[in-house]
Parts: C-alpha cells; structure tokens; sequence
C-alpha cells in the first residue's frame, strides 16, 4: 500500500549547511523511494548550495535565490510540488530511521487529508493525540514536521498566510480543522527528529511570538475566540484541580465577588 502514495518531500533552507545535509541523507537513505523531493534556499551563502548541487540528481526542483521567509519558501515549493502528499522536512530537521516514511504510510491509520504523527528531540519524544477538537489548537498545535498533508487541501484552502511568520502552520491548521470537510487522522509514529532551534524556538523570539499567536489566535476562530479560550481556561482549570473541588472554587469566586 505505501509504495502507491506518491508523495512531495519540501526542505526549506537558509545558511543552515550542517542541517541541510543531515535532512538531505535522512530521506535518501529511506526504504521507501515513491517520493519527488524539492529543496528551497533562500539564498546562502554557507555553502548550503553546493550541497544542494552535489545532490542535484536525486531533486526534482530546487532553487536558491532570496524570499520573504520560511513560509514563503514553503509557498514557493507547494506551487511545484507534484505529490498527493506533501510532507516539510526542514533543514536540521530529519526523519527518525531508514523506515519512518514506509512505517508511518504503510501504517494502518494512514488515511486521511492531514495525516500527523509524533516526533523526536534531543530530550526525548512527543506524542500526540487521536482525537481533536475545536479549542485544541488554542493551547497548542499539531507537528508540522511530522505532518503529511494532501496536496487537494492546499487546492481548497490557499497556501501559509505570510501575515503569521511565525506560526502560518498552525494557523493553516485551524483553518483546515474548522472547514469541518477535511479529515484529520493520527499515526502513532515517531516520523522525525525536530531540531528544537527554529525560529520558533528561539528564547529571543518569545515575546514576539506570544503576541503573534494571540493575534493569530483572533484571526483564525474570529468570533469564537472568546469562548474558545474560556474553555481551554476551564480545560486548564480541571486538569490541575481535583475534579471535585472545581465546583466548590468556583462557588467561592463568586461569593468573593458578591461582597465586594
């Protein structure tokens, strides 16, 4: 069954040469071979492009020159992109084994329109959940590493809005999750090791990035936005709080504002 997927492996790039090749070994070492794979650079100047140029015979489309970011880059690779399936395996990121792409898409949950699996670090591992539901992607998002997407959604719904920089992807999954006609299913496999120094990782970043997640956040649910974060508020609330002391927390709250 894996072999009939025909899937568009995407890496994006920018000086990060050392990244760039270990990324670049992980897929052409993989059992499964059903796969076009497209580099984009953003121009370096690190000799990330003459990896890219050693490894020119095994691309279907690369390119080096400047663009506006990550996403744009992406955007860029989507539009070239001949796959059913669409996977972005950025530079320094780097499937798990020899097997992750035949494992993961041989796999019996393997069906779907957006297909995520679970990822490596270098601390450890992270899994995610089966199921999902609308104030999820409130708290947190999905791994776009170890995300196969359908190409056909990409047709429906746009490319990475550029306004988030930091986050298009989660903001791309939100969207594609309220269509409410996109199947989202899970893969109970590590599919990557996620090198944990992106952008969006950067201690710099963080204030930057809150402020685009809460705008991001008010853009994506519009209306519902207020009472989808009261329920990850209660959500949060329930999960640090004996289940049968929150009703009687709550009551004192509102005592408390009664006699001021």
């Amino acid at each position: 069954m894996s072999e009939r997927v025909f899937l568009s492996i995407i890496t994006v790039n920018f000086n990060n040469a050392v990244g760039l090749k270990k990324t670049v070994q992980s897929v052409l070492d993989q059992d499964f071979k059903n796969w076009e794979y497209l580099i984009i650079d953003g121009g370096s100047t690190d000799g990330s492009k003459e990896i890219i140029e050693a490894n020119a015979t095994s691309l279907s489309h690369w390119v080096s020159e400047p663009d506006e970011g990550i996403y744009h880059a992406m955007n860029k690779g989507i539009a070239k992109a001949e796959g059913e399936y669409l996977l972005f395996l950025n530079s320094g990121d780097f499937l798990a084994d020899t097997t992750a792409l035949s494992r993961f898409i041989g796999h019996q949950s393997f069906t779907g329109d957006i297909i995520y699996g679970d990822y490596l670090f270098a601390e450890g591992s992270k899994k995610y959940p089966d199921e999902l539901y609308p104030a999820y992607f409130m708290k947190t998002s999905l791994p776009h590493q170890s995300t196969l997407f359908k190409a056909s959604v990409f047709d429906k719904l746009g490319s990475y809005d550029l306004q988030f920089p930091m986050g298009a992807d989660r903001a791309f999954y939100i969207k594609a999750y309220l269509a409410d006609n996109i199947k989202f299913a899970h893969v109970p496999v590590f599919l990557t090791h996620f090198d944990l120094s992106g952008i969006s990782n950067d201690p710099d970043w963080k204030s930057r990035k809150l402020s685009e997640d809460e705008r991001l956040l008010k853009h994506c649910y519009g209306s519902m936005y207020h009472e989808m974060k009261a329920e990850i508020e209660q959500e949060l609330l329930e999960s640090r709080v004996p289940k049968y002391s929150v009703k009687g927390i709550l009551k004192r709250l509102k005592k408390r504002l009664r006699d001021l």
